[in-house]
């Protein structure tokens, strides 16, 4: 008897490696993870000979998006003679053109995904404890910033439960290894968000919640939908009340929007240097709405600015602005953020089209990539989720292999039922 689709062994494996290999030192490595992109770059980019793949409507738009965003943020970078770390976002998004080819051209094995979320998550928490065990305090970080390390755990943990729900319902070989693999895998991503302290990335919790009802709410089940609704949304508040780390996070966010009603523009707490970095970027945006600033000329406006008194030190010396969109919108102008909310638009309805699909694998795709994109949108205002290298590069390769799995499942449908195993 062979695994049940979801945990196919079908697909190619040089990408099935270098998937895994990407997702398992995505959070326990400093730089590993790296290396393994370079690889499958390369390897992406040799497969571009050969036989062209003819996209759907929907891939095509997500592919237009991400090249004129590419396009047009080089050229932006270019005008505004920025230095050569300004190209590097709009290459990658052009190299997950290639990614998406690749994903679509070679997919990886199903088993791959779903065992290198688990093995990224686990070991990304192992990794953190022990470097909250040596520093004595409990937030977890690891090898990068505890936003982008709390946003990737809470994301690998929200595309397992997918998997771990269709798992609970549908019987495949190995099925108590899988259940064991993938709850392990989900309580890690789950933890490991709980003590990065991310306020901005729970954010996203009700959002997930909303997709998983969209996806599986039927009239037969109605009443077990609620029932599990209600059970989670109590089990939250519970957890909310009685954490210690959840109420001060909370108690913080209080702390801080006071500290920035009395202090303004001059405000140092952690939300209040984003207001006012915000409001001091939307004021200079107001001046260049279509080009924008360029990173150089931005920090120079932010520094004049606090001499003048018209921001406080602690927001203009941010490393950034804590905000995808108004990052983009400054560094890169208006149409290049015009391209990137297409490009989310376009991926979103991308899945969002096959959400309540009759087959029950491709709802599990569609459903992960959903997920994936709107806990992105809701991530990415209060951090530069798309920007940074780490959560850029997971969101591009995640994308390309579901929309990659989304694919294949679909062209298999005709000869391959939703019960059909197969290796």
């Amino acid at each position: 008897m062979a695994l049940a689709s979801l945990f196919s062994r079908e697909g190619h494996r040089v990408t099935s490696v270098l998937v895994f290999l990407f997702l398992a030192s995505l959070l326990s490595t400093k730089s590993g993870y790296s290396y393994v992109l370079g690889v499958l770059s390369l390897y992406s980019f040799w497969q571009l000979k050969g036989p062209r793949i003819a996209f759907e409507r929907s891939e095509g738009w997500v592919l237009v998006c991400m090249g004129l965003f590419a396009l047009l943020g080089g050229i932006a970078a270019a005008w505004h003679g920025d230095p050569a770390d300004a190209f590097e976002v709009p290459a990658k998004f052009a190299l997950g053109m290639v990614l998406i080819h690749c994903c679509m051209k070679q997919p990886p094995q199903p088993a791959a995904l779903w065992s290198g979320l688990v093995v990224g998550a686990v070991s990304g928490l192992a990794v953190a404890y022990w470097k909250m065990y040596q520093i004595g305090v409990y937030k977890a970080f690891g090898f990068t910033g505890a936003i982008q390390f709390g946003n990737l755990s809470l994301t690998m943990g929200a595309l397992l439960v997918v998997a771990l729900c269709w798992t609970l319902r549908n019987p495949c070989e190995n099925r108590r290894f899988w259940l064991g693999l993938l709850a392990a895998g989900v309580t890690c991503g789950l933890m490991g968000s709980y003590f990065s302290g991310t306020r901005g990335g729970w954010i996203a919790t009700p959002v997930f919640l909303m997709l998983f009802l969209l996806s599986y709410m039927r009239r037969g089940n109605l009443l077990s939908c609620i029932l599990a609704s209600i059970a989670i949304i109590a089990s939250g508040a519970i957890v909310t009340l009685y954490s210690p780390v959840l109420q001060e996070r909370i108690q913080q966010v209080s702390h801080d929007l006071s500290e920035y009603k009395d202090e303004g523009v001059n405000s140092s707490s952690s939300l209040g240097a984003r207001f006012a970095i915000w409001r001091a970027s939307i004021d200079l945006l107001k001046e260049k709405p279509i080009l924008g600033w360029g990173e150089v000329r931005f920090r120079q406006e932010l520094h004049e600015r606090a001499d003048e008194g018209l921001l406080g030190q602690v927001p203009a010396s941010l490393a950034n602005t804590h905000n995808t969109f108004l990052e983009v919108w400054v560094m890169y102008g208006g149409l290049t953020l015009i391209a990137l909310i297409g490009f989310l638009i376009s991926s979103a309805w991308h899945f969002l089209s096959y959400l309540r699909d009759p087959d029950a694998i491709v709802r599990v795709y569609a459903l992960a990539g959903v997920c994936l994109v709107l806990g992105y949108v809701v991530y990415s205002q209060s951090q530069i989720m798309l920007i940074r290298n780490n959560t850029l590069m997971f969101f591009l390769l995640i994308l390309a292999v579901l929309m990659g799995l989304l694919r294949q499942r679909k062209s298999n449908m005709p000869t391959k039922s939703a019960a059909t195993a197969f290796c």
